[in-house]
């Protein structure tokens, strides 16, 4: 395979001192559509940003609405030239149903989906259920963005080609199992049940 000398066909470089603006630099993402969760803040948050600048609709699926809110100003005011395509989704995934709701309220609006990012996350250390009974951390960031894919696949085949994006952290290596109550229990509960 012969290497390719012009720049505009080098494939780009990307490291860790990149930002998501030069990342993005000279990509128009106008009409496709994205749906982040966790955009309050940090990851989602610039990465709703910078995908907003670039074109692209962009769907905040977030629990905190007056912070989402907040955002998709900001975004507005930053951008020049145009009005971003900014819609805001209430979702908390600590809850299968307001998943299914989220789910739902998505799919009646006819959008396309062309790129889920699932990036929101929560650490709960002192070992809070869910509404589902399930452990809050597990469940927010697990089972309910699990839940949401599963829920929002077809959309995405629909709207192919298109991409399924998790995000996630090394936070789990300082921690092990942390037997309780609760998941003895259930483990007790599992074991003993015949099959």
């Amino acid at each position: 395979m012969s290497k390719q000398t012009s720049s505009s066909k080098q494939s780009r470089r990307h490291g860790s001192r990149m930002t998501a603006s030069e990342v993005l630099e000279g990509i128009d993402l106008s009409g496709k559509t994205v749906l982040i969760t966790g955009t309050t803040s940090g990851i989602g948050m610039e990465t709703a940003r910078v995908l907003a600048l670039t074109g692209a609709h962009i769907v905040m699926a977030n629990r905190n609405i007056p912070a989402s809110e907040k955002l998709k100003q900001e975004i507005c005011d930053e951008a020049k030239g145009f009005v971003p395509k900014i819609d805001i989704l209430q979702l908390d995934l600590s809850s299968l149903e307001s998943v299914r709701q989220a789910a739902d309220e998505f799919s009646l609006k006819r959008w396309p989906l062309h790129i889920l990012l699932l990036n929101a996350g929560l650490t709960s250390w002192n070992g809070e259920l869910s509404v589902d009974g399930y452990e809050r951390t597990f469940a927010v960031n697990h089972l309910g963005h699990f839940y949401l894919s599963i829920l929002l696949m077809k959309k995405l085949r629909e709207s192919a080609p298109s991409r399924l994006v998790v995000v996630s952290s090394l936070l789990h290596a300082q921690t092990g199992i942390r037997p309780n109550k609760s998941l003895n229990k259930k483990l007790q509960k599992l074991l003993t049940t015949p099959s």
